[in-house]
């Protein structure tokens, strides 16, 4: 049996230990109050920060939490929030999953969403406290898995959310800051993907947009390279467009739509055929690369010349048409008004 390898969260942690988010919310209820403490460091760029309360005394990556747990096992460690403002500051401390964010990068769900995973499984010791002004507090957490959990990595995150302002309407301003938490149950690991179907769509005058979607199906977290290849109506490569966001992280069961434009499109003079193409990499390696369908491009700078002209043809064939219905109608009753003179003619001389 295969343990799942934990090297890379290194990278990840320096990615995504401060996520930010300024969210418009309503003030809660003050549960906790934090004695004071003179704080390890000081940012007057943040108002307040945190870090895993063993960071420094553990081999493992710093900046973040990465357990090992087989199903039904509890582990306890704690977060450590400073306050590097003036004032004390109400934190909320919770536990969230860890989702894809739209545009690439990772984010954790909000307080209020429902749980899945990883948030389901941190219970925090203090909900709700107060931090003194230029002070810190230690708030312990228990993580406890479920009894039937599939193996690979489930990644979630103790977020601590502070009251920091007020907007000019008087609502409450919360800013988050989380810790990136990644638990991984023994087992093969089994990276995996899949790719929507790749679609077209015209994005200015002159230009076309790509869009396609990677799902993560597997049980690791995966980053990943692509791009969108144009080929002529010989197969030859005309273009090959970058996919972004570049390089995100994509969570098991997490997806992101990917974009791409091409902006040399009304140049083109052929039938031409879009494919995208896009590698998947686990710890910085690719493990597997995915292609699309061939997608038709009708929307050369040719086609709208080509409309133009068959519908002026098709208007002409149209009148040609006509005209020659309206000459037969014509010749027609031509014939007709003859031959009903020549019988009036034959018919007065019998008389």
């Amino acid at each position: 049996m295969q343990l799942l390898d934990r090297s890379r969260y290194v990278a990840l942690s320096l990615a995504c230990v401060a996520l930010l988010a300024a969210l418009s919310v309503g003030a809660g209820d003050v549960g906790h109050t934090a004695a004071a403490a003179s704080p390890t460091a000081s940012n007057s760029s943040q108002v307040f920060g945190v870090h895993p309360a063993q960071q420094g005394s553990t081999t493992l990556p710093g900046g973040h939490f990465n357990f090992a747990l087989l199903p039904g096992k509890s582990i306890t460690d704690g977060i450590v929030i400073e306050n590097f403002s003036d004032q004390a500051l109400t934190f909320h401390v919770y536990g969230a999953d860890l989702l894809t964010a739209v545009g690439g990068g990772l984010a954790p769900a909000q307080r209020t969403a429902a749980m899945h995973e990883v948030g389901t499984w941190i219970t925090v010791a203090a909900p709700t406290l107060i931090v003194p002004a230029h002070s810190q507090f230690i708030d312990n957490f228990t993580l406890t898995l479920p009894g039937l959990v599939t193996p690979g990595e489930h990644l979630g995150a103790v977020v601590a959310a502070a009251d920091v302002g007020l907007t000019p309407q008087g609502s409450a301003v919360e800013a988050r800051t989380a810790l990136i938490t990644v638990v991984t149950v023994p087992g093969v690991a089994h990276p995996a993907a899949t790719l929507s179907p790749l679609s077209a769509s015209t994005a200015t005058s002159g230009q076309l947009g790509f869009s396609i979607t990677l799902s993560n199906t597997g049980n690791v977290l995966l980053t990943y390279t692509g791009s969108v290849v144009i080929n002529d109506g010989h197969g030859h490569g005309v273009a090959t467009l970058p996919l972004t966001p570049v390089n995100a992280y994509v969570v098991p069961g997490g997806q992101v739509p990917l974009a791409a434009v091409w902006k040399d499109a009304a140049v083109a003079s052929d039938q031409y055929a879009a494919q995208a193409t896009v590698t998947i990499l686990v710890a910085g390696t690719p493990v597997a690369t995915l292609t699309s369908q061939s997608l038709p491009l009708p929307f050369t700078s040719e086609i709208p010349i080509a409309i133009v002209g068959g519908s002026a043809l098709a208007m002409v064939l149209i009148l040609l048409a006509a005209w020659l219905v309206r000459r037969r109608i014509r010749r027609s009753r031509s014939r007709v008004a003859r031959a009903r003179s020549a019988l009036a003619g034959r018919l007065s001389g019998q008389t």
